[in-house]
């Protein structure tokens, strides 16, 4: 592999020996920017620029024929094209290596992946986004402190919590979080279902429908209604094709 030349470079070298063989006699002005700050080179990396047909080891122990080798050192099941002199025929092998930042792992990523696989349904629970200060003061020594929410990432931060202050196995500090969280989630559940009942012994009801639902609920019927006409319509039209038939057959 080898770097591609860079073009700009290539225009400015040109140029360069046109002005000293007094074929162009004006500098223009983009060339006294390009002497001050050169071009870059091109970080694209092409293959081999020198030819290798009929050097390489294959080749060598291995001459191009018509027929297939079939046993021996370097069994080929299939046969090479004339002049082929590739050794991989995958696009794999031409693919180019870009220069990528690395790879941020922080250590809650794997207690993440292990909770939300245990938990897919926490993904879909409802959050509070409200802030009540510039940060949090909770120092995770207990799951909840009383006035954030308990969601999914309170059950990972306590884990680790508990793995890097309690010396806690990831096993063991799983289990003590998720003991925690079940008993928070029992008791969110039983305090919705008694402030429920409360509400409708008090005469509470459920909302009605908003307008747009009752309209969509409207729409949805007329489609209904207008699809069973519309088989009906072809309902009769079928049969009245039929008895005209007959009447047709009959009248011969």
């Amino acid at each position: 592999m080898y770097k591609k030349p860079s073009a700009p470079r290539g225009i400015k070298q040109a140029y360069e020996q046109l002005l000293s063989i007094k074929m162009r006699g004006v500098v223009p002005p983009w060339l006294h920017a390009m002497r001050s700050v050169p071009p870059a080179d091109s970080l694209v990396r092409e293959p081999s620029m020198f030819a290798t047909h009929g050097k390489t080891k294959f080749e060598i122990d291995y001459p191009q024929s018509s027929q297939p080798i079939t046993s021996g050192k370097g069994f080929l099941k299939r046969t090479l094209p004339k002049g082929c002199v590739s050794l991989h025929h995958k696009k794999i092998y031409m693919r180019v290596k870009c220069n990528r930042p690395p790879r941020i792992v922080f250590p809650e990523d794997k207690l993440r992946k292990e909770f939300y696989k245990n938990h897919p349904f926490e993904a879909s629970r409802p959050r509070t986004m409200i802030e009540t200060g510039r940060y949090s003061t909770h120092k995770w020594d207990t799951l909840s402190d009383g006035t954030s929410q308990v969601t999914g990432e309170s059950v990972i931060r306590y884990q680790h919590y508990l793995m890097q202050t309690k010396g806690l196995s990831k096993q063991d500090a799983y289990t003590q979080a998720t003991d925690e969280f079940y008993a928070i989630r029992a008791q969110e559940d039983m305090e919705a279902k008694v402030a429920q009942e409360e509400a409708h012994q008090y005469g509470a009801r459920p909302l009605k429908k908003p307008y747009s639902a009752y309209q969509l609920f409207k729409e949805d019927k007329m489609i209904r209604s207008s699809a069973e006409a519309f088989r009906a319509r072809r309902a009769v039209d079928r049969m009245r094709d039929g008895l005209s038939e007959k009447t047709y057959t009959s009248a011969e």
